[in-house]
């Protein structure tokens, strides 16, 4: 990891945690899905996994809503799928895909991703917490169906808003300009 990438994890994930502290009393409702996603898309996937693992070994050990190593370790795993599907959508086509298209249709595709990579994390740490816990999975999933569903939403509201206007002002601003689009 070169020395961009490494202080662009350390002040992405200290963005992450600051946002988890602040946003503590919405459950279920933080900027940091979206924060390590935007990670993977500027800096690439290695990057943003590391912001999505690091930022929830920290919160997950120091969290308001208690500790449990088994879940710390299925939370920590399943946010670096933000930062990998931004990594991948920056590999696969760059920033070039805002290019000939609406604002409104690529605000729709990105709240569609960032609802289904919500609905796969909230699968996976239900699952974990099923297991932990010894709760037959349905009964896990059914309890959990508020929270996620209000994660979900959350994030596709935040993906469709915030990444086009990230993805945009990178192509304007970013120094390195060029190898986004590589």
């Amino acid at each position: 990891m070169r020395a961009r990438e490494a202080c662009a994890v350390i002040t992405m994930t200290a963005t992450c945690l600051a946002t988890n502290y602040a946003l503590v009393w919405l459950p279920n409702i933080k900027l940091m899905d979206f924060l390590v996603f935007a990670t993977g898309l500027l800096f690439g996937p290695i990057a943003g996994a590391s912001v999505g693992a690091l930022t929830w070994l920290i919160y997950g050990t120091i969290n308001p809503y208690g500790f449990c190593l088994p879940i710390l370790a299925a939370t920590a795993c399943s946010e670096t799928i933000y930062g990998l599907a931004g990594g991948l959508l920056r590999r696969l086509s760059g920033l070039r895909w805002l290019e000939g298209e609406g604002l409104a249709w690529s605000a729709y595709k990105l709240g569609v991703l960032g609802f289904a990579l919500t609905a796969l994390y909230d699968l996976l740490t239900n699952l974990a917490f099923a297991l932990v816990f010894g709760m037959p999975v349905l009964l896990a999933l059914a309890y959990g169906a508020y929270f996620a569903l209000t994660h979900e939403v959350s994030n596709a509201v935040l993906f469709a808003i915030c990444t086009p206007a990230l993805a945009r002002a990178a192509r304007l601003l970013a120094p390195w300009e060029g190898e986004i689009d590589a």
